[in-house]
């Protein structure tokens, strides 16, 4: 691992979504993002719904997903998050939102908040 780098862990209930090396993390908690960065104290935290945004070392973003909650804890450079769903910003269009958030009425608040988000930026289904 690089020396500013930190390991991210994502997981779900029934996979690990996502394991690499990345620059800083930004979560979202509380009522603001919290960003995670190398060498922070142990944490462990609630997070809410909303994006999950990777940073590079240009503090650029990488990648952006969108998660309905969950857990983080921070130790030892590592962070690991536990969330019920999480869906890559580049793997979802307004279209697809809007159908599951019809199909899926106990996760429509979510949905919503993706269908939100992608219209509040105004993205097109091939940029994230």
């Amino acid at each position: 691992m690089a020396n500013n780098n930190l390991k991210l862990e994502i997981y779900t209930p029934d996979k690990i979504f996502l394991k690499k090396d990345v620059y800083r993390v930004v979560l979202p908690y509380g009522n603001v993002n919290l960003t995670i960065i190398r060498d922070r104290a142990p944490t462990s935290l609630i997070l809410r719904t909303g994006t999950l945004i990777i940073l590079n070392e240009n503090n650029e973003t990488s990648d952006i997903f969108f998660i309905d909650g969950g857990v983080v804890d921070v130790a030892q450079n590592v962070c690991k998050i536990s969330v019920q769903h999480i869906i890559n910003r580049q793997k979802i269009t307004l279209e697809q939102a809007l159908q599951l958030q019809q199909k899926e009425p106990e996760n429509a608040e979510f949905y919503q908040m993706i269908t939100e988000y992608i219209k509040g930026f105004g993205y097109s289904s091939n940029r994230c």
